[in-house]
């Protein structure tokens, strides 16, 4: 059996819930309560299962009640049954440390689902509400990349700007009516440099040329010293051999 405390200061409010919940056999009301002084007392001779805690009441306010009661007595669990949709009250019902939050709006079934989730220790967010920020922050997070995505697109192109800026300093010398011959001068230079490295490469494969054509000279060279030795070597031994035959 779960034990609920109603708090609210209107005797319909009490009757409404009173009426959604009767229907319910496992849920049963253990008292009533008109303002978070009375609500904090009951809890206390009490003992509740689940505190449905209006916001705005006389004497103390429904969220510092609901910070008391989760405070002293941690077996129960408070679900805020309120009016106001807004954020604000909603960031506030969950500092005081409240287990849920539903509007008045609320169908019968929906809170007899919410006190059984609370009390087995589920947070409960009312449908409307969850729809509600769902789509605010799905909205925040499509501004963030958006804001993202241009925030690179800018940054991208500031540095580019200041790239350019840069070069046309180093060209013009801070003169934009010289960056035509500079740049002129600039690109002669280039060529002219070009044509260094071209010189200087056709200079490396003449001397090759020349190395090798030497090479091959000192081979051919090489190559009739060994024919004639080997001719003078079998001519010798000819000779040998037409002596002893005598």
């Amino acid at each position: 059996m779960i034990n609920v405390l109603v708090v609210d200061d209107q005797n319909f409010t009490q009757r409404l819930i009173a009426t959604y919940l009767e229907p319910e056999t496992d849920i049963k009301i253990v008292g009533f309560a008109k303002d978070g002084q009375a609500a904090i007392d009951q809890v206390e001779s009490l003992k509740p299962d689940i505190v449905l805690m209006d916001v705005e009441m006389p004497r103390m306010d429904g969220l510092r009640a609901t910070e008391i009661i989760t405070r002293n007595f941690i077996a129960t669990k408070v679900l805020i049954l309120s009016v106001h949709d807004n954020e604000q009250h909603l960031s506030k019902a969950l500092r005081s440390g409240a287990k849920g939050y539903l509007l008045k709006t609320t169908t019968a079934q929906e809170l007899s689902h919410a006190i059984h989730y609370v009390n087995q220790g589920y947070f409960q967010l009312s449908l409307e509400l969850t729809e509600k920020y769902l789509h605010k922050i799905i909205k925040s997070q499509s501004e963030v990349e958006d804001n993202s995505e241009f925030s690179k697109k800018l940054n991208y192109l500031y540095k580019s700007l200041n790239k350019l800026e840069s070069n046309f300093k180093k060209i013009s010398g801070n003169n934009q009516t010289d960056i035509d011959p500079k740049i002129e001068g600039i690109i002669q230079k280039a060529m002219a440099s070009l044509n260094d490295r071209d010189s200087h490469l056709q200079f490396k494969v003449d001397r090759m040329k020349y190395n090798q054509e030497r090479l091959e000279n000192k081979l051919g060279y090489l190559f009739k010293i060994q024919i004639g030795c080997i001719i003078f070597f079998l001519i010798t031994i000819s000779y040998s051999i037409f002596s002893n035959l005598k």
